[in-house]
């Protein structure tokens, strides 16, 4: 796990950050696994989630995405999901 610094996702769940990942993920249309593209977008935004994060991710998340409405709710619930995952991360680290 790689130590994550807190401007990574501290505005994760602004209308503009999510509109933004939305965008991103739309234009890979081709794309039916939100989750991954989700996930793909976030890491390229940030400069402290590194290719060993985004597997370990990849293999934790388990978000229910599928009950929102909006594409824009599906991305706002991964994105917090990876959020407070990245959270459990930090505070593994300090107790370590």
């Amino acid at each position: 796990m790689s130590c994550r610094g807190p401007e990574d996702l501290s505005r994760s769940t602004t209308p503009q950050f999510v509109e933004s990942i939305a965008r991103t993920v739309r234009v890979q249309s081709d794309s039916t696994d939100v989750e991954a593209a989700v996930l793909r977008a976030v890491a390229r935004r940030s400069d402290s989630i590194a290719l060993p994060d985004v597997l370990e991710l990849r293999s934790l998340l388990d978000v229910d995405g599928e009950q929102a409405d909006t594409l824009e709710e599906r991305v706002r619930t991964i994105i917090s999901a990876i959020d407070a995952e990245l959270a459990g991360w930090d505070r593994q680290e300090a107790l370590a």
